[in-house]
């Protein structure tokens, strides 16, 4: 085992200072790469497939991928409960085993419920519990990172953390979409919830070997209103929740959309979205994170997020020129996000413990969700609305842009993209760097520092 640890623990052991907290980081990252089956099949191609067979059109999918955001207002009693009796891992563990459980019960929908029209009222209720349950664990998850994680690592191992997810996320897709191309009707998609279920499962339960010594007492006296208030007094921690708000807004208009388009408009197959979308992708974060992770402990994350926000929204352009076949719009998207997407990832991990207190943690986090799970829910209803009521309207228009159909779901790209690069560059520069370094300073250093290493590889040094 110690020797597998090594395979991905080099970019952060020299800055644990004793065995133990390297252990306890060494089996998180190992529970996330097992975990990946059930967060590929849950967040890809294959629930976008599961949820059209199971009878969901455009905005019943909108209000479907609602569900989870707007059980994230949960957040805030959970924090109460976490804080009050202070055991986060126990809240951690309980939630996360329900969670699990529900997963595994969605993917025989189709053989516990024999009348095809409760098809869809199961997957909401189950959806829906799945989600409430994933509150408490986003409370609880962060501050056990928190907790073990050392601040001068930070950066490297969570860029680390994500290479390995990125790494299996690759296999596990692959393994996913082979199933679904050639395992028809739902017995594909049972193989690969039932199978993402157990091994979302022994994720959770890998945990319970860990010891969180880190993590703060609970207050003697504690009141989640004093927390969130004095959460929202904090112009670091207030500016944060605005940006973050806006930008879950932004972009969440378009994300639900993306695979859907995909399969009902251009016509792919399973496997060459996961092959030319997620595998590229993710082979691309891997040569990258570890780059990003330095850059993201050297600069800060306002930078990095500014950098690599811009680069990938500009990059949701290629949709634009799409039409049914077209396999390269796929790849040239995903070759981009690969790129740049991961360090806002990233970014958005440090920025929850980096912008938050360590005491009253869980409320504040429970603040960012309210706020970003919100704007999330309303953005997946608008962009199903808009995607319903813009269809007749498109296709009446006949409109079309640079000898392409352009149609309802490009409408829609449209609107993201001058959406998220309004968020970008009015409300990302107020939010609080962690290091003291202008943006435009950042910029030029890390494209200096980029230049140095891309020459330093053609020279074969």
């Amino acid at each position: 085992m110690s020797s597998l640890y090594k395979l991905f623990n080099r970019s952060y052991r020299d800055y644990v200072g004793d065995a133990e907290t390297l252990r306890l980081l060494n089996i998180i990252v190992l529970s996330v790469a097992v975990g990946m089956f059930l967060f590929s099949a849950q967040g890809g191609v294959a629930f976008v497939g599961y949820a059209s067979a199971l009878g969901a059109g455009e905005f019943a999918f909108g209000l479907i991928s609602a569900l989870p955001v707007l059980a994230s207002l949960l957040q805030i009693p959970a924090s109460y409960l976490v804080e009050k009796t202070g055991k986060y891992k126990t809240v951690f563990l309980v939630n996360g085993v329900i969670q699990r459980i529900s997963w595994i019960v969605i993917a025989f929908i189709p053989f516990l419920f024999p009348v095809e029209e409760s098809y869809l009222w199961a997957l909401v209720i189950l959806v829906t519990l799945a989600a409430m349950c994933g509150s408490f664990l986003a409370i609880t998850h962060t501050t056990l990172l928190a907790s073990v994680i050392p601040m001068e690592a930070r950066g490297r191992y969570i860029t680390t953390r994500q290479k390995v997810m990125t790494a299996c996320g690759m296999v596990v897709g692959l393994f996913i979409a082979l199933i679904l191309d050639y395992v028809p009707g739902f017995t594909g998609y049972t193989i690969v919830f039932a199978v993402g279920g157990v091994a979302g499962l022994i994720d959770i339960l890998m945990y319970a070997s860990v010891s969180f010594s880190g993590i703060p007492r609970k207050p003697k006296q504690y009141s989640i209103f004093s927390s969130i208030k004095s959460s929202i007094a904090s112009p670091k921690t207030r500016n944060y929740f605005i940006f973050w708000m806006f930008w879950s807004l932004a972009i969440n208009l378009s994300v639900p959309f993306f695979n859907k388009y995909a399969i009902d408009v251009l016509l792919l197959s399973y496997v060459s979205m996961i092959f030319f979308g997620q595998i590229v992708s993710q082979l691309l974060a891997l040569f990258v994170l570890s780059t990003w992770g330095r850059f993201l402990d050297r600069y800060g994350s306002v930078p990095m997020m500014m950098i690599s926000a811009t680069v990938a929204t500009l990059g949701i352009s290629v949709w634009l020129f799409a039409s049914p076949g077209s396999v390269w719009v796929i790849f040239l998207f995903n070759f981009i996000g690969g790129l740049f997407w991961c360090a806002n990832e990233a970014c958005m991990v440090n920025m929850q413990i980096s912008h938050t207190p360590s005491e009253g943690r869980p409320a504040a986090l429970a603040v960012y969700a309210v706020l970003t799970s919100i704007a999330a829910a309303t953005s997946f209803i608008i962009g199903g609305f808009l995607l319903e009521t813009l269809s007749p309207i498109m296709e009446n228009l006949n409109f079309t842009f640079m000898g392409t159909h352009f149609d309802h779901y490009k409408v829609l790209f449209s609107i993201t993209i001058v959406a998220r690069l309004i968020v970008i560059f009015i409300f990302l520069p107020r939010v609080w760097n962690e290091k003291e370094i202008s943006i435009s300073k950042t910029l030029t250093k890390v494209i200096s520092d980029s230049k140095f290493k891309i020459n330093w590889v053609l020279k074969g040094r």
